[in-house]
């Protein structure tokens, strides 16, 4: 059986090289295939159950290829429509607890559903499942090979086929696969966005695939693995399991919940023996404490599972329980089905646990660490924020940066230097003490940068970031701030000034070039500004140019604003008649006075102008002529006794040097 592609032995249709997450692909007319998460025989006892109709739905499943394109579309037709008329669809619609806000489905108002588009690992955009062409296009301006997954839907039912793209259209590598067996909580019943519930979150951390099994209303028996034998010659590489709430609920005794359980794992063992198998025990739900049939608390759910698993070497449990903070705002329905939020959070425990079991999966150890210690940070929160939530995402793409050991180093270092036994100079800075310090290191990694010199660049913005970690820990000595709070600022500002990026996934169109997200950024700052300044104090269009930079650096600040207020000239050959009625202006008055400064700075200003109507940074401009201008003196002198020479002979080697270069 091929690692990469369970379907591959089922049907030679064109679909199946690309479908990830099906087992079986039922072909339809028209080209459409309709994928099937479940064998036949677990098909025909879920169909006995009442459960086909759940069974059906394409939870899971994706198209997965490369292409150099920049466009991709899929034909689509609804096999299984969403019932409006069911009470849980108007719970979530409602916003559940959070009564007002945005639906939790992300596909469109209305709609608890969506079809998925990711592009390089991250998710882009999240549409309605209609019938008929779904396009889809996206940003590859170099035309590079990159991966794109299409997630089908959660809960709905879809056929598709006729997969075009204006590129190349190749299948991605082979690769291993994550089992997620489960009820409505593992098929991911009400997340909006197929690619955040937490199956497919894992199975991308881990760069596997994923086969979800999981059945909404699903009680557990060990009918339900009737074809399981056949994935015995090809194994998953992990398989987790959400034992639900369905048989705490439906269930007449503890007694009867703990047999069944017994035979499915027993059943589960005896097929992959030597595979991992994590067990989320039930989350917590507002019903708790009501009465049910079997009349134990959930936590009794826990320690049955602990007794069921304990006779398997390979499986582990893990407290779903404890490990979700009891929110209902991290739930859909307010009620007991988790909202994205909440889908991060369990993926992120049942990581954690893999990665302290120190399980072989196909994960890195920085993965590991990093997906460790993101869980252990999240859970001390009473919820997910936006930025963590943000963060998650980011972590979950190929490639992420991981922990950065030196920098917390480096951090300690610079708080034993003001310890009392550390430097005296270090110990007796202050913030305006060291303030001319942080400017002087600035401008020689700036000149390091425009040299190119690498083990320069690195010794001198090694040098500003010792300006930033001395004044944090002066700020920590003096209980103001520490460089936490610099860098939790700096990302949150980060985040909230590139809504682009960071927005609502799929209501932001993406930005083409750089002048379009400088403008997003200048119109967000200006909201915050605003908001802070309140109604009654507004401040100045000019007041946020520092008057600590250089003076050219400042003109061109000054004049970029004031021309997007509209005061600008119609044309270049305006700006640069008056520069010669500065010049003229200048000239009339006597040399050496402070007039003649002052009509000197305003030709200055008009020739600002004209480098920036023209594209020119004015003091880049001016720093490379002061570099050109070092490099052919010193060229000079390389050449004669410069104290030697008269002028004209001091131009003529000026001349001789010029013409060299």
């Amino acid at each position: 059986m091929n690692r990469a592609n369970v379907v591959a032995v089922r049907t030679n249709h064109p679909l199946a090289a690309f479908v990830r997450g099906a087992v079986h692909l039922e072909e339809l007319d028209s080209g459409l295939v309709l994928p099937h998460r479940f064998f036949p025989e677990q098909m025909d006892h879920l169909e006995q159950i009442g459960r086909y109709d759940r069974a059906i739905a394409t939870s899971g499943v994706a198209l997965d290829f490369v292409t150099n394109g920049t466009e991709v579309s899929l034909d689509c037709r609804i096999i299984r429509q969403l019932n409006a008329e069911h009470p849980l669809y108007s719970e979530v619609m409602e916003g559940g607890v959070n009564k007002g806000e945005r639906p939790y489905g992300t596909a469109e108002e209305g709609n608890l559903d969506g079809i998925d588009f990711v592009v390089d690992g991250r998710l882009v955009a999240t549409v309605a499942p209609q019938n008929g062409t779904i396009r889809f296009a996206f940003s590859n301006p170099t035309h590079d090979d990159i991966e794109v997954r299409i997630y089908l839907p959660n809960i709905m039912a879809v056929a598709v086929g006729n997969l075009r793209t204006n590129g190349n259209l190749k299948p991605v590598p082979a690769r291993g696969y994550l089992l997620a067996l489960g009820d409505s909580i593992t098929q991911g019943f009400v997340c909006g966005s197929p690619s955040f519930s937490y199956p497919a979150q894992i199975a991308s951390t881990l760069g596997i695939d994923l086969i979800n099994q999981a059945v909404a209303g699903h009680v557990f028996d060990v009918e339900s693995l009737g074809g399981i034998s056949l994935w015995r010659g090809e194994k998953p590489e992990v398989v987790i399991v959400a034992y639900g709430t369905n048989d705490w609920a439906r269930m007449r005794s503890m007694g009867s919940i703990e047999g069944g359980a017994a035979a499915f794992f027993d059943r589960l063992s005896w097929a992959f023996p030597k595979v991992p198998v994590y067990v989320l025990s039930p989350l917590w739900r507002t019903d708790e404490h009501d009465g049910v049939p079997c009349g134990e608390p959930l936590t009794r759910m826990y320690q049955m599972i602990g007794r069921v698993c304990s006779r398997h070497h390979n499986m582990h449990v893990v407290d779903g329980y404890h490990g979700i903070p009891k929110d209902p705002r991290l739930f859909a329905d307010g009620h007991m089905h988790p909202g994205p939020e909440c889908m991060g959070l369990v993926a992120d425990l049942l990581l954690e646990s893999m990665c302290a079991d120190s399980v072989d999966l196909m994960v890195s150890k920085h993965v590991a660490e990093r997906t460790a210690h993101a869980a252990d940070e999240k859970r001390t929160k009473e919820y997910v924020s936006f930025e963590d939530e943000i963060d998650r995402k980011t972590a979950l793409r190929n490639y992420s940066p991981e922990t950065h050991p030196s920098f917390d180093r480096l951090v300690r270092t610079i708080w034993r230097l003001r310890q009392p036994d550390g430097c005296p100079w270090d110990r007796a800075q202050t913030h305006k003490s060291i303030s001319k310090n942080m400017i002087e290191e600035a401008y020689e990694a700036v000149e390091a940068i425009a040299q190119d010199d690498t083990e320069h660049m690195i010794e001198e913005l090694g040098d500003v970031l010792e300006q930033v970690l001395l004044h944090a820990q002066i700020g920590f000595d003096e209980g103001t701030f520490n460089i936490d709070d610099i860098c939790s600022d700096l990302n949150q500002k980060l985040v909230r000034r590139h809504p682009h990026v960071f927005g609502s996934v799929g209501t932001e169109a993406p930005l083409q070039t750089a002048d379009e997200a400088l403008d997003v950024w200048d119109n967000v700052k200006r909201e915050e500004r605003s908001e802070a300044a309140g109604e009654e104090s507004v401040r100045g269009l000019l007041d946020s140019v520092p008057l600590s930079l250089p003076a050219l650096m400042q003109a061109q600040k000054i004049s970029k604003r004031a021309a997007k207020a509209g005061f600008e000239w119609d044309t270049v050959a305006d700006i640069w008649n008056k520069v010669e009625e500065e010049r003229a202006e200048f000239l009339r008055e006597e040399p050496g006075t402070s007039e003649a400064a002052e009509e000197f700075g305003d030709l200055l200003f008009a020739l600002v102008n004209v480098a920036r109507r023209s594209g020119i940074d004015a003091e880049e401009a001016l720093a490379a002529s002061n570099r050109k201008f070092r490099r052919r003196w010193a060229a000079m002198e390389a050449r004669a006794n410069l104290d030697e020479l008269d002028t004209a002979g001091l131009n003529d080697l000026w001349d001789e040097v010029k013409g060299a270069e």
